[in-house]
């Protein structure tokens, strides 16, 4: 993941703070927990959700700049991933990625094992 654009980073990042402030403003104040117990579990938490958040935009944008690389059309993708044309719509040159998440890391393995 060294290749992650910056922005991506800065969104995981960003991401796991808001989530650790949510988890420490709902920990300690409303349901009384221990301080460092809310500190704990609010840790675990940004760090549950910015990596999501992270992983998410990662394969995203890596989806994108392989099929922008290879210069895969919607029928390619579809093809190459047994599903329909208009699940990979691509609007004014991109890609618009409409596919449940679980198969963006499927999807990107076999646009790598493609160029292979």
């Amino acid at each position: 993941m060294k290749d992650a654009p910056r922005h991506t980073v800065i969104l995981g990042f960003v991401a796991m703070v808001i989530a650790f402030i949510c988890g420490m403003l709902v920990l300690n104040p409303i349901l009384k927990l221990n301080l460092w117990v809310s500190i704990l579990i609010s840790f675990f938490l940004g760090g549950y959700v910015g990596f999501n958040a992270f992983y998410s935009t990662y394969l995203t944008e890596m989806i994108k700049a392989e099929v922008a690389k290879q210069g895969l059309t919607s029928q390619n993708l579809a093809i190459l991933m047994e599903g329909r044309a208009k699940d990979y719509p691509i609007v004014r040159g991109e890609l618009r990625l409409i596919i449940p998440r679980r198969k963006r890391a499927q999807l990107l393995a076999k646009l790598r094992e493609r160029v292979s």
